[in-house]
C-alpha cells in the first residue's frame, strides 16, 4: 500500500485549492484535513493529479448531493422502512460494523437506495470518529440467506461500490458476504468488472460452517447478534437509530464538528461503545423473516 509522503500531501492539497476544501465542508465532511488526502492519494496509487481530479470531483459531487451537510431521514425513508441495514457496534480494532440483511431489500428507487448506502456510510464514518485512533476504515456484513430473485438488484449492488470507489475511498477494510446461494453468483459476477482488483480482495465469501469461527476472530460476541453467530449477544440497532445516538452524543449540532476534530486523530493512525437497545421490534422482526437457518432465522480502490 502507499504511503504517502508530506510532500505528496502537501501538493495534493495545493492542487484541490480553497474551493474543494469549501465545498467539503458545506456537504458535512471536514475538508482538505491529512486523512482525506492521505486517504484519496492511497486509493489512486500515490498519483497526485489522479487524486487531484477525483477529490475535486467528489467535492463538487458532495456539495450538491448533501447541500445541508447531512443527508436526513426523510429522504431516504423507503429504505429504512425496510429494516435491512444495522450498525450494531465495532470490529475487535475499533471499525465500525454495518450488517445489511439483503432478503429484506426490495427493488424500488436504485437512487433513493444509493442514497441511503451514502446515509449509511457517513453514519458509520461519524460513529468511528468516535473510536480514539481510528484508521478511517469500517467493516461489513452482508446477510445473504434467505436471497431471493427479487433481491438481487444489480443497480444498487453496483452503486455500493461505485460509491466506495469514487466518494469514500480508502474506508472499505473488509465486507463478508454471509451464506451466498448459488442465486448471488451470477449477481456478483455481472458487478466484478466494475470492481478494483484491491478492493475485491477485501470481498470474502463465508459460509454458515466457518462463519463462528471467521466472525469471532473479527469480532467480540457481544457485538454479534446471536441470529449472525450462535452465542452472540449483540443487538440489532438499526442505522437511523444509531444515527441518533450518536447525534443526541453532540447535541443534536450534526456530524461536521465532531468529523472534523476526528479527521486529524484519523491522520495520526494512517501515520504510524456497544449499544445494547436496538429499534423496537427490529430483533423480532429478523427473526420472523429469515426462517430455515438450523437453530436460528435463516472499490480504484475502496
Amino acid at each position: 500500500m502507499v504511503n504517502p509522503s508530506a510532500a505528496q500531501l502537501e501538493e495534493l492539497r495545493e492542487l484541490c485549492g480553497a474551493q474543494v476544501d469549501a465545498q467539503l465542508r458545506s456537504g458535512g465532511e471536514w475538508g482538505l484535513d491529512e486523512a482525506t488526502l492521505r486517504r484519496w492519494l492511497v486509493a489512486r496509487k500515490g498519483d497526485c493529479k489522479a487524486a487531484a481530479r477525483d477529490l475535486t470531483a467528489h467535492a463538487a459531487w458532495r456539495a450538491q448531493y448533501v447541500p445541508s451537510g447531512r443527508i436526513s431521514e426523510e429522504e431516504v425513508a423507503e429504505d429504512l422502512a425496510q429494516n435491512k441495514a444495522f450498525l450494531p457496534g465495532y470490529d475487535k480494532d475499533g471499525r465500525p460494523l454495518c450488517v445489511v440483511v439483503v432478503s429484506r431489500h426490495k427493488m424500488l428507487d436504485a437512487e433513493q437506495s444509493k442514497r441511503c448506502i451514502a446515509y449509511s456510510l457517513d453514519c458509520a464514518a461519524l460513529m468511528g470518529s468516535k473510536t480514539p485512533g481510528w484508521d478511517g476504515k469500517m467493516s461489513g456484513i452482508f446477510d445473504l440467506r434467505g436471497l431471493k430473485a427479487s433481491n438481487c438488484d444489480f443497480a444498487t449492488l453496483r452503486n455500493v461500490f461505485d460509491l466506495l470507489q469514487n466518494h469514500y475511498p480508502e474506508r472499505l477494510h473488509k465486507l463478508w458476504l454471509f451464506d451466498s446461494p448459488v442465486i448471488f453468483y451470477g449477481l456478483y459476477k455481472m458487478v466484478c468488472p466494475f470492481i478494483d482488483p484491491v478492493t475485491r480482495e477485501k470481498v470474502q465469501f463465508v459460509y454458515d460452517k466457518d462463519a463462528v469461527a471467521d466472525f469471532s476472530a473479527a469480532f467480540d460476541l457481544d457485538v454479534l447478534p446471536p441470529e449472525i453467530v450462535p452465542g452472540g449477544t449483540g443487538r440489532w440497532i438499526r442505522v437511523d437509530e444509531r444515527y441518533k445516538m450518536l447525534l443526541a452524543e453532540e447535541g443534536g449540532q450534526g456530524p461536521q464538528r465532531q468529523l472534523a476534530a476526528a479527521g486529524e486523530a484519523e491522520g495520526e493512525a494512517a501515520g504510524k461503545a456497544v449499544v445494547t437497545t436496538g429499534p423496537a421490534g427490529g430483533e423480532q422482526q429478523l427473526k420472523q423473516q429469515q426462517p430455515g437457518a438450523p437453530g436460528r432465522p435463516v472499490e480504484v480502490t475502496a
